[in-house]
């Protein structure tokens, strides 16, 4: 079934937990072309028209530099100061530049400055700001535990000359050069950190001594210290012990530079959970609002609860904004959600380009197709369909579709195709977090592989639901697709009509602490469908099975290093006697296992990994990649990439087929906009049944241009 992708989602951002509990906000998704567009304005219209000058009989500060710093870097001291240095074109390796009072404050990520724009502005030096900027220097390194810490000289220049005062010519504008040598001297080493906790229970008391990350012979920082007192007052809260406090003291010895942190905790009592109540919810249904968020009243009070509350209230897509205040009776925690409505109904209209990859309307599985499209969308969304605050989506999207990696249009022009797709979501089915999902979409058009015209239809009837805070998520589904073809003269031997019934069942376990822009966890899905012949109706009975797992592990500097290994095996029992040999071994033109593509083995295209454009019953893929961050919203990316799709019953993972390649990344709000270039490798590509064939194919390379990450 060609798909696409959504234009617009929702993302639940719970912030650490407080005493004024979590909140979520909207994150709008867009298309291509959007993202292009914006680009475009902002060059053509967003930069100013003039050159940036320094006022007459000022300085402009230049540079900025600090020397004598040996055990903190520079680079966390500057972003404390009020005095700026000007800012230049900067190439940092790292997700962003440093936040004053925020780790790291020893390492930071190398940086290179290049140039300063015409139209940047010129920070004006001002001598009693700079004064300020001394004593929060010295306050910084007191912060960081060098409380013996001292600035030894400012040497002052302008134009290679040492400034003996600070005033320019009143006709000239002068730019200025600043250097501060500084002595850090001994830092206070901690020497005992005490845990008060009366009243608790041993294991929680030693759950709360494993939180902190201050311990004997550590230097003292504020910033830990803080972050240790704020780590204790949430296990507390996980806890049930909604009232309790933590109080902390820490007693700096100067002459002996040593510190003793003191936390002293008053637990009060563990506490149940009150009532909800709904704050700017007016015209829906109450009832369904409680039963999804599903407060379980005269329960131990948690932490997890209520964030899984929140998630599962703003998941509903009725709200723009969500927070769960809690407000304590004694024992007794009333939550009061603060609930800020978006349009229940809406209408959209827009165009876009999407290339490289397709997520199928009826699932959540994403291929890869070696082809792109220009399309047109329009859609309808109502929030509360009929009541009960069920879900409607309507969307129609005509496409100009071009069967070649993008920007690349084929010698015989481009081809029309259309999709008309409707879902509809009961939430609260059954029980309070499973989803009853409706869905139905029509796919006329060009294949993506072959290029022959057909009908897809696919209708899927399915229940839905998350676990342990959206970690673990179950969906099982009954399923029909129809496929037929408008020429069926013109299409290949091996695909004909068919009519599909199947089951479908997916296990997805995400621990990963960013979906969109993953540093560190895991994700594994396990998908499997069973495709039944009932009597005479529908065409195969098979198995398809689907493993894919992916992990993440953070380096140095934010590099990360991402692995991805992907299984794929259709067993086929029986099929009807009227398919072409082919088809009947290599299961529904929809459903065959193919490989390569921008989600794929990068070193070939969508669909030609492998013995053959048809597909095949068996498919391994792996990846690996060293992710690097260049700034907060630009990144490289070093691959490599191996597999195999054949029809034999066996997995041949002597059969490498392996490339290698780079990739730039850029992080839009749309997602990552993506560039891929990638290499086989001589000498490691074995093709054709028995591996004999030829070492390469027609071209050694490809290039891949699409949106988001490859895994």
């Amino acid at each position: 079934m060609r798909g696409a992708l959504h234009p617009s989602s929702v993302t639940c951002c719970p912030r650490a937990a407080s005493q004024r509990g979590p909140s979520c906000h909207t994150k709008s998704h867009a298309y291509l072309s959007v993202a292009v567009r914006g680009i475009l304005a902002l060059l053509v219209f967003g930069a100013p028209a003039g050159c940036a000058s320094i006022p007459k009989g000022r300085y402009g500060v230049s540079s900025l530099r600090f020397t004598g710093m040996r055990q903190l870097a520079p680079s966390a001291l500057e972003v404390c100061l009020a005095t700026r240095q000007r800012e230049a074109w900067t190439v940092r390796l790292g997700l962003s530049a440093p936040t004053c009072g925020e780790a790291p404050f020893k390492n930071t990520a190398p940086k290179l400055e290049l140039w300063s724009w015409p139209w940047t502005p010129w920070p004006v030096f001002d001598p009693a700001i700079f004064m300020v900027d001394r004593e929060r220097m010295l306050r910084w390194f007191r912060a960081r535990g060098f409380y013996g810490a001292r600035i030894l000289d400012v040497d002052i220049r302008a134009d290679g000359q040492v400034v003996q005062g600070v005033q320019c010519k009143p006709e000239a504008a002068c730019k200025l050069n600043l250097v501060v040598s500084v002595e850090e001297g001994e830092p206070v080493i901690v020497t005992e950190v005490q845990l008060t906790a009366a009243d608790l229970p041993p294991a929680l008391a030693s759950q709360l001594r494993a939180e902190l990350s201050l311990h004997a012979g550590d230097r003292f920082d504020e910033a830990s210290y803080e972050r240790d007192k704020a780590a204790l007052a949430q296990t507390l809260l996980e806890a049930s012990y909604a009232t309790a406090t933590v109080e902390g003291r820490v007693v700096i010895n100067r002459p002996s530079q040593t510190a003793r942190i003191e936390y002293t905790i008053h637990a009060g009592p563990k506490c149940v959970f009150g009532q909800l109540h709904l704050h700017g919810a007016e015209g829906l249904p109450r009832a369904v609002l409680q039963e999804t968020a599903a407060i379980p009243e005269g329960k131990p009070y948690r932490r997890e609860t209520v964030e899984d509350a929140q998630r599962a209230l703003f998941a509903l897509g009725l709200f723009s904004a969500v927070r769960l205040e809690k407000e304590v009776h004694g024992r007794v925690v009333d939550l009061n959600a603060e609930l800020q409505q978006a349009r229940v109904a809406r209408w959209q209209a827009g165009f876009g380009v999407l290339s490289g990859s397709l997520t199928r309307v009826t699932s959540d599985e994403t291929i890869s197709v070696p082809q792109w499209d220009v399309h047109m969308s329009a859609s309808y969304d109502d929030k509360n369909f009929l009541g009960g605050l069920r879900q409607l989506h309507l969307e129609d999207r005509p496409a100009l579709i071009f069967l070649d990696n993008f920007p690349r249009v084929p010698a015989d022009g481009p081809r029309v195709g259309n999709i008309l797709s409707a879902k509809l979501v009961q939430p609260a089915f059954v029980e309070a977090r499973t989803r009853l999902t409706a869905t139905a979409a029509w796919d006329i058009g060009p294949d993506p592989f072959r290029g022959f015209f057909r009908h897809d239809v696919a209708l899927k009837l399915g229940l839905e639901r998350a676990f342990f805070k959206q970690a673990l998520t179950v969906r099982v589904a009954v399923q029909h697709d129809i496929y037929k073809l408008l020429q069926p003269r013109s299409a290949p031997a091996d695909v004909t009509d068919y009519k599909l019934p199947f089951l479908e069942q997916q296990l997805v376990v995400d621990i990963r602490d960013n979906p969109g822009r993953p540093r560190i966890g895991a994700f594994f899905g396990f998908t499997i469908q069973e495709a039944l012949r009932l009597g005479n109706y529908g065409s195969w009975d098979y198995v398809r099975v689907m493993p894919d797992a992916r992990g993440y592990i953070p380096l140095f500097w934010d590099v990360v290093l991402a692995a991805r290994f992907m299984l794929g095996a259709l067993f086929v029992s029986s099929a009807a006697p009227s398919l072409p040999p082919t088809a009947a071994q290599l299961g529904p033109q929809t459903y065959r296992l193919r490989g390569g593509g921008a989600n794929g083995n990068r070193g070939f295209l969508a669909g030609r990994l492998g013995d053959g454009i048809e597909g095949g019953s068996r498919r391994w893929e792996a990846s690996l990649e060293l992710r690097i961050p260049l700034s907060e919203n630009l990144g490289a990316v070093f691959f490599g990439d191996a597999g195999d799709v054949h029809r034999e019953p066996s997995f041949r993972f002597k059969h490498l087929n392996a490339a290698t390649g780079l990739g730039v990344r850029y992080y839009s709000p749309l997602g990552a906009i993506r560039l891929d270039a990638a290499w086989r490798l001589p000498g490691l590509q074995r093709v054709g049944p028995d591996g004999s064939g030829v070492t390469f194919g027609p071209v050694p390379s490809a290039v891949h241009l699409t949106i988001g990450e490859a895994f």
